[in-house]
């Protein structure tokens, strides 16, 4: 497929929007798309980094005025009024013909992606956001924040859309996946924290970062404490020099590094991290690095916020009182330093720009398919599905069912809270039923609790299932009448499991496969699930007697 994308990085942007970018980009070219940028020539644009990174950029015009219509809190951002924007774009469009269009930027909206859409009917845009705060026209929208909603955007987007919200989505180039086990495992040995990684992003205007050391230095002379502090910057960022003056007096090992390329290296070799509240949270989250956060723009609030509330950060909540909040702040974090490290390890786990990539090739071939809640007007076409012999030969239960005892069967599922009926449907037909049915009590997890000598699951690995974990089984069948051979099942089980790990609690999902069943054997395999064991000559079936196969498959490892 080819794939362009519109973003930009300025002084006053940041360089975090084309940093995403390039990271999903990245994942993109790995699957043999074509992928190449549009970007405005803004002072600190960095069209040379993508072009380093092998990626065709074009540049639009510098913009000359501010004298346009703001449609957005952030309009000024883009250099021009979105429909100027589009009018730019649009001769670039009409040669690369793009099948997808990834647009990450504050300042557009619906009003662009229609326009985008008008020019080539066949598009389909997914658009990066982080502020709910606009109208979308587009097939997917990411929102990588701590705490979104689906009800966040639901008054924003078309029905159709695929909303991927949270940090399961975080876009982490792969080396933070490839550090991720040995910068967790560095961290049950840290005791105190000494080495102190201070990263503002790639700008900093306001110059934070020599306030920063500034403080750090006043609290080391006042106090016993010692620190290692390496400070990375930007190549744009504008007081580059100014920082390196004051490390080479201060009162601790400082060093200045510039435009660095082993970001995630220097974080998983540091024991604290000071630094902005924007997506370089979410690096250290991956690597399990507590952190002091700064906020240092408006859409950096929430961020912060969310996460502060939850006690997986400290926050300072004033600059001007820097002197005073930090010695507290990072005593807070050496005091709690494993329980830090832990929690926020939870939160992202490196694989989010390959779900991404997968979500964009998935809507591509299974673009009319969706999933919704199933409702009482269901009843009697299920009742049909179920009693059908092409579906109940797979089944535990194969004999018919009376309409009387399925309607009771079915509305006792509805009414309860614990149980997530769906139906698939392609193209708005229904053609599947999904049922969810979360675990009151895990026997497993009983026996785990009970068992004193058994280790905790959470004292090494982050990803392991906790005593508490949420669990659900799972059935599923397609509709007698489906099309067979276009993976519909697939997509059934995709767009299922997407809603359930997505919108509720649930970490793990369970599954139980009669052995002669090898296109669900299979598709389980395909979807991720992992054979956890077999029930040996455990199903009758006439006079013959099947193995049960076991499945589980935990949220982390699901890569959609």
């Amino acid at each position: 497929m080819k794939i362009v994308v519109r973003a930009d990085a300025s002084l006053t942007i940041g360089s975090g929007h084309i940093m995403r970018c390039l990271t999903l980009a990245d994942g993109l070219k790995k699957q043999r798309h074509d992928i190449s940028f549009i970007c405005r020539h803004h002072d600190g644009h960095l069209a040379d980094l993508i072009a380093q990174k092998g990626f065709a950029v074009q540049l639009l015009a510098k913009s000359k005025t501010a004298d346009f219509i703001k449609q957005h809190a952030h309009s000024e951002w883009l250099g021009a009024s979105e429909s100027d924007d589009f009018a730019e774009c649009q001769p670039i469009l009409q040669v690369l013909k793009p099948d997808w269009l990834i647009i990450d930027h504050y300042a557009i909206g619906e009003n662009w992606e229609q326009q985008a859409k008008r020019l080539l009917p066949n598009l389909k845009i997914l658009a990066i956001d982080d502020l709910a705060d606009r109208t979308h026209d587009c097939e997917i929208l990411l929102d990588q924040n701590f705490g979104r909603k689906n009800e966040d955007y639901q008054a924003l987007v078309p029905s159709h859309c695929q909303l991927l919200l949270g940090t399961r989505y975080t876009l982490l180039r792969d080396e933070f996946a490839s550090w991720r086990a040995m910068s967790l495992n560095r961290r049950k040995s840290v005791q105190p924290p000494k080495h102190i990684l201070v990263n503002l992003g790639g700008v900093d205007n306001d110059n934070v970062t020599l306030k920063i050391l500034q403080s750090l230095n006043t609290f080391v002379q006042q106090s016993t404490q010692s620190f290692n502090v390496t400070v990375v910057m930007g190549k744009t960022a504008p007081h580059i020099e100014s920082v390196q003056r004051f490390a080479k007096r201060a009162s601790f090992a400082c060093a200045v590094l510039v435009n660095v390329t082993n970001m995630a290296q220097l974080m998983a070799n540091a024991d604290l991290a000071i630094g902005a509240a924007g997506s370089t949270t979410w690096e250290r989250c991956c690597l399990g690095l507590p952190m002091m956060l700064i906020v240092l723009a408006d859409n950096q609030q929430v961020i912060a916020k969310a996460l502060a509330d939850k006690n997986l950060v400290k926050v300072v909540t004033d600059i001007g009182a820097l002197d005073e909040q930090l010695p507290r702040l990072l005593s807070e974090l050496a005091d709690n330093y494993k329980k830090f490290s832990r929690q926020s390890a939870k939160l992202v786990d490196g694989q989010g720009a390959k779900r991404v990539a997968h979500w964009i090739k998935f809507a591509q071939k299974f673009q009319h398919c969706q999933v919704r809640q199933a409702t009482q007007a269901d009843s009697q076409m299920i009742w049909q599905w179920r009693n059908h012999v092409d579906v109940r030969r797979w089944m535990f239960g194969q004999d018919e069912i009376a309409l009387a005892d399925h309607e009771k069967w079915y509305g006792r599922q509805l009414d309860r809270a614990n149980v997530h009926l769906l139906i698939f449907e392609v193209a708005g037909e229904p053609m599947g039923l999904v049922n969810v049915t979360q675990m009151t009590v895990d026997k497993y997890q009983t026996l785990q609790l009970a068992n004193t000598h058994a280790p905790n699951p959470n004292s090494s690995n982050p990803n392991s299932s906790s005593p508490n974990e949420k669990t659900a089984s799972w059935g599923f069948y397609l509709s007698p009448n489906s099309p067979k051979g276009q993976g519909l099942g697939f997509a059934l089980g995709v767009l299922a499991i997407a809603q359930i790990f997505n919108t509720t609690d649930i970490g793990k999902i369970t599954a139980q496969v009669l052995a002669y069943n090898t296109a669900s054997l299979a598709l389980h395999r395909k979807l991720g699930f992992s054979e956890t064991g077999v029930l040996k000559q455990h199903f009758g079936v006439g006079e013959k007697v099947y193995d049960v196969v076991e499945f589980e498959l935990k949220s982390q490892d699901f890569l959609f």
